[in-house]
């Protein structure tokens, strides 16, 4: 017994429970589903690859593809840049640093739902704050959330306003654990702020920014909450994510078949795209 708890692998198990109940059999469920016909009322009827072959006709599923990727290339760039200038500006730890970090943060704290409601409410045409405050200054009502581009537009927004805090709290803690002996030798070797940043700081970031755009990637990508409770994928299709019209399909369509198929494309889709974007940033940040 004694030895079996010395083995570390007894402290993975409870992970591997985790794992094995909310990720493998699920998608083991989802592949068995992708192959059938159920509309939760009928019995489920094998129909092969019949959901698949739709798939590919379905042009409302590569829109929503389509406009999944634009929503995660909109947002990424301004989270990981946003981020990554709060994390230079509030590295020390002094008491100014400490309450702004906190500030920035709160958005990550908040409930989705709740924060998409009160976005909902702010960006509303004619009852919303910001633009009660437009007309104030002379502005006419702006449709946020009823302009099919800047519907999309402002679904980026509210998902930068909650990620860009939690993003540089990562660039925070990976700034602290550059040694400062690095920039005092550069500076007594005359090198300025811009080179110490590009130089030293940059590419002594390299695991960090790795990891801001892998999560930013996989929090933007499989995003369904914040346009559900913005725009419900509205005006028409513009802001319909992938995830949103899965969702549409299996609980509004009842095609739980169909959405099954939909949901290991996309899983497959994630995949790739996290993958890809891991190895170009570790190339560049090796270059650096």
């Amino acid at each position: 017994m004694q030895k079996w708890v010395r083995n570390r692998f007894v402290f993975s198990i409870p992970s591997l429970i985790l794992f094995l109940l909310f990720t493998f059999v699920p998608v083991i469920i989802t592949i068995y589903f992708s192959f059938y016909s159920w509309d939760l009322l009928h019995h489920m009827k094998f129909i092969g690859f019949k959901n698949f072959k739709d798939l590919l006709s379905d042009k409302w599923f590569w829109n929503s593809i389509f406009v999944s990727f634009k929503y995660t290339f909109l947002s990424v760039p301004l989270i990981f840049i946003l981020s990554l200038i709060l994390g230079i500006f509030l590295q020390e730890e002094d008491r100014f640093s400490k309450t702004f970090r906190a500030f920035f943060y709160w958005p990550y704290m908040v409930p989705l739902v709740a924060a998409g409601t009160m976005w909902k409410w702010l960006l509303s045409t004619d009852t919303g704050m910001i633009n009660a405050i437009l007309s104030k200054l002379g502005f006419s009502n702006i449709s946020w959330l009823e302009n099919p581009h800047l519907a999309l537009l402002s679904t980026v927004l509210v998902q930068v306003w909650v990620l860009t805090g939690f993003m540089m709290m990562l660039f925070i803690t990976g700034l602290q654990n550059i040694p400062q002996e690095l920039h005092e030798a550069a500076i007594v070797d005359g090198a300025n702020k811009f080179q110490l940043f590009w130089k030293i700081t940059f590419p002594l970031l390299k695991n960090t920014s790795v990891l801001v755009i892998i999560l930013s990637i996989a929090y933007c990508f499989r995003n369904f909450t914040i346009v559900y409770i913005l725009t419900t994928g509205g005006p028409g299709y513009a802001t319909t994510v992938t995830p949103l019209y899965i969702y549409q399909q299996a609980f509004s369509s009842y095609r739980i078949g169909y959405a099954s198929a939909m949901s290991l494309v996309f899983l497959i889709i994630v995949f790739i795209v996290s993958f890809f974007a891991f190895r170009v940033q570790e190339k560049e940040s090796g270059e650096i």
